[in-house]
């Protein structure tokens, strides 16, 4: 049930709270006036975190587990979530056995350093310290080293349970002067994707059901989902259209879940690596071409995967299409071993002549830059113009959570902001087509009628090795070594 404001006693929180501006509620209005007191006084006590951002904001009362986990994704032992400007609350029989007072502060604090440009560490120390604690530490302790850093932010961001207990219990260690929970010893068989898995092991990649129509045809047989209907495949399996994939071999599971059918396929390494290395060059991209991009899904494969171990057929893994060629096996066997770590080995669709750094599209502290290279004369994603009509823009700045992270590229949208440019790319393409918003190296201009101007050159993130430049290059004649050279340059290799 949704409802412009907070009334009745949610309604004196407001007051009490100061200029806070009150929330719309969705939720039993009966059980919403019993978490008032607990909410107003978080939002009080939390007053010396920071200010309230002054941009509307949703409290949302679960009527049941099932709603809060398929909305947020948080595990059982979660009990709440901020989505954007929505916090995501379990049901009040859930909550009203939790201790409220500390969970709601915690969550109020989230909310007040919305706009300090925190790392995500930082930020989650600061909230279990609004737990207890009226004001923030004065001072913090010693900053851990860069590389405790990186796993905390890890494990928050996308670690298993195991992983983020360890994290919470690291922090509060911290945080108390106390001795520190020692790191997790890396096993050659988690799926946690903070710890590296080897790139021989199995790979499993799923096509999730937003991406399967209802209706398929596998093998000349018609399946129409149902839920809680499975089958598995094993061999030579094919696939008719709209299917976003050809045929596939070795072993398929598919699964009616609720939201469609869900297509598992498990395979061997070698084999992901040359049918996603076909997948994003196409079948007749120049050898050479072939051989780069497999040398950087080589070692992008012993770097981080969803968090239950799995790839995915989208851009952010690696497109796979349907069954690689005998020329992609032979590019994935004689692909230059290139020394990169898991997490530099990217590549973009076109870097349009502006190649980024993983700093500038998603901060921290890498600031590697591939070598710039004339443009490319086919590539139509050199420049590009866009115009984001005035909903659009209304719509990203409802979504979006404002704030960069260091050295993060961001626009501001009127009084607004900064954004990260990255997070407006993702949420544009999500809602409204990935052309709407082609790349992160881009100009903006907020026009007097609310619209958005964009300028821009390439086609995906910018990071890493140009799918583009790599074809036009061994088209050329260079070699697979040269076009990682260039895209790896300099001491980028001793990292």
């Amino acid at each position: 049930m949704l409802r412009p404001l907070l009334l009745s006693a949610l309604g004196t929180l407001v007051l009490a709270a100061g200029s806070e501006a009150a929330p719309r509620q969705v939720g039993d209005p009966e059980l919403l006036e019993q978490l008032a007191p607990w909410m107003e006084s978080a939002m009080v006590s939390t007053r010396n975190f920071g200010a309230w951002p002054d941009t509307p904001w949703e409290l949302r009362l679960h009527p049941d587990d099932a709603s809060f986990e398929a909305t947020t994704a948080a595990p059982t032992a979660r009990a709440a979530a901020w989505i954007g400007d929505t916090l995501h609350l379990r049901p009040w029989e859930k909550l009203r056995r939790r201790d409220l007072g500390p969970l709601l502060r915690h969550e109020s604090a989230h909310r007040r350093l919305l706009d300090q440009n925190l790392t995500r560490w930082r930020e989650e120390a600061l909230c279990l310290w609004a737990e207890g604690h009226p004001r923030p530490p004065d001072p913090l302790p010693p900053d851990p080293a860069p590389a405790i850093q990186a796993r905390l932010d890890l494990a928050l961001a996308a670690g298993t349970t195991a992983s983020q207990a360890w994290a919470y219990a690291w922090l509060r260690a911290w945080l108390a002067g106390s001795p520190l929970p020692q790191l997790p010893p890396v096993s050659a068989t988690t799926s946690d994707p903070w710890e590296a898995v080897p790139s021989e092991a199995p790979v499993t990649v799923v096509w999730p059901p937003e991406r399967l129509p209802r209706t398929l045809e596998v093998n000349g047989e018609e399946l129409r989902w149902q839920a809680g209907a499975h089958y598995t495949f094993h061999g030579t399996i094919r696939f008719s259209p709209p299917a976003p994939v050809s045929a596939l071999e070795g072993n398929c599971r598919l699964e009616g879940v609720s939201a469609g059918w869900r297509l598992s396929w498990t395979t061997t390494s070698e084999t992901w690596i040359a049918a996603a290395t076909e997948g994003e060059l196409g079948a007749e991209a120049p050898f050479e071409a072939k051989r780069a991009l497999a040398g950087v899904l080589k070692a992008w494969l012993g770097g981080p995967r969803h968090p239950d171990g799995t790839l995915c057929p989208l851009t952010h893994c690696a497109v796979v299409r349907g069954m690689p060629t005998a020329q992609a096996f032979e590019a994935v066997r004689t692909a230059p071993p290139w020394p990169i770590p898991p997490e530099r080995a990217r590549f973009t669709g076109s870097h349009g002549g502006a190649p980024m750094s993983p700093r500038e599209v998603w901060g921290g502290p890498d600031d590697s830059v591939a070598l710039p290279g004339p443009p490319i004369p086919e590539d139509p994603w050199n420049t590009w113009t866009r115009q984001v009509n005035p909903a659009q823009v209304k719509a990203l700045k409802s979504s979006v959570r404002p704030g960069l992270k260091p050295g993060q590229r961001g626009i501001r949208l009127g009084a607004s902001g900064p954004y990260a440019v990255e997070s407006l790319r993702l949420e544009a393409g999500r809602r409204f087509g990935w052309t709407l918003w082609p790349s992160n190296a881009c100009e903006a201009t907020l026009l007097p009628d609310g619209s958005l101007h964009l300028l821009g050159h390439g086609w995906g993130h910018n990071v890493g090795l140009s799918l583009a430049s790599a074809i036009h290059r061994a088209r050329s004649g260079e070699k697979a070594e040269a076009i990682l050279a260039d895209t790896y340059p300099g001491g980028a290799l001793d990292h």
